[in-house]
């Protein structure tokens, strides 16, 4: 048995292994397409043989590993003997769709795969394989919700909390979409516009906001994870949201973590720094957020840092000078040495 080397990408070669029998029916049916008969003559031939090619391609979305390795090896071998080349079969192929018409957009998009497969042997398998991977990630994670909500009709429905927000703002809502969680309230749907006051105000009103940014930071999170099963629900791809009143709400929590309360302690710090790490823009604005936020702590929070050039010595001096009332053995304790050392470092320093 001698293997193939399909070149799937530059940096990734799909070798294809073609045993000589199988027990997957979908491999013998690939198999079962061998090629036309190419000593026929007359313009009925390229047709058949790009009808031909079009049923192979075809297959490159089966839910069957083995049948796609086989189809693509087929597809290869296929325009190599036909065209010359897979690239020039695939080419081919996208001009036919195109002229066959129909559909503007579909055509465009169908020929548009088939000439980037052509540039890229393979794309459209690791794309299929792709698919499939995150549908199966999907199905774990609906299980998951279905578990935890008892059906995935309850998961897709407002919890009792997220009620009491859709109630509170329902006289912001427009007649025509009274009736709709997700619909406009004071006008405001888009989560990136600004928040109307009106709206905020309500929203804020509901239940307590927070009062620091731990706070802050524990209730974005929560509406964060609730807004990932709406994504979820709609299929993974973004296209879930939160109902309007509750991405009103997170919106503000979320405004509060990033910049618009104050720090107060070291936690707070911490948890700023959490957001611009993980979820702030990198135009700089963080830094500034953050400087801000130093400035502003009460003088003590943040621990002084030694200089990192001061000598054993000079440590056990500034320490005794910022502490009169330590023991020598508080002074090691700090230094991490005896209290025989630093009286040895601090009558140094009276000699001196």
């Amino acid at each position: 048995m001698r293997p193939a080397v399909v070149f799937v990408s530059a940096r990734q070669p799909l070798t294809i292994s073609r045993p000589e029998r199988t027990v997957n029916p979908w491999v013998d049916e690939v198999r079962a397409m061998d090629l036309i008969d190419l000593m026929s003559t007359g313009a009925g031939q390229d047709a058949a043989a790009l009808d031909r090619l079009r049923g192979i391609v075809a297959l490159y979305d089966s839910e069957h590993t083995e049948v796609q390795d086989e189809a693509l090896a087929r597809a290869i071998s296929f325009c190599g003997r036909q065209w010359g080349s897979y690239k020039a079969g695939l080419e081919a192929l996208a001009t036919r769709v195109e002229n066959d018409g129909g559909d503007l957009i579909a055509v465009a998009m169908e020929a548009l795969r088939l000439r980037e497969e052509a540039e890229d042997p393979g794309g459209l398998i690791r794309a299929a394989r792709g698919r499939r991977e995150e549908a199966e990630r999907i199905g774990g994670t609906m299980a998951a919700l279905i578990a935890r909500y008892g059906s995935a009709e309850a998961a897709a429905t407002p919890t009792g909390e997220e009620c009491q927000y859709i109630a509170a703002t329902q006289h912001l809502a427009d007649e025509d979409t009274a009736d709709d969680p997700w619909g406009p309230l004071a006008g405001w749907s888009l989560p990136w516009h600004p928040l109307p006051e009106t709206l905020a105000t309500v929203v804020a009103g509901v239940r307590p906001v927070p009062t620091d940014i731990c706070g802050a930071r524990s209730e974005a999170l929560q509406w964060n994870e609730r807004k990932r099963e709406y994504d979820e629900l709609a299929g993974g791809q973004g296209d879930g949201a939160l109902p309007t009143a509750c991405a009103a709400r997170y919106r503000l929590v979320e405004a509060m973590w990033r910049r618009d309360l104050p720090a107060c302690s070291l936690e707070d710090l911490e948890a700023r720094l959490d957001y611009w790490t993980t979820l702030g823009g990198e135009d700089g604005t963080g830094y500034a957020v953050v400087l801000e936020d130093v400035r502003r702590l009460p003088k003590g929070v943040i621990p002084p840092v030694a200089d990192l050039g001061e000598t054993t010595s000079e440590r056990a001096r500034r320490l005794k000078g910022e502490h009169p009332d330590w023991s020598l053995a508080q002074i090691g304790k700090a230094l991490g040495i005896s209290r025989q050392a630093v009286h040895k470092h601090l009558r140094r320093h009276l000699s001196d």
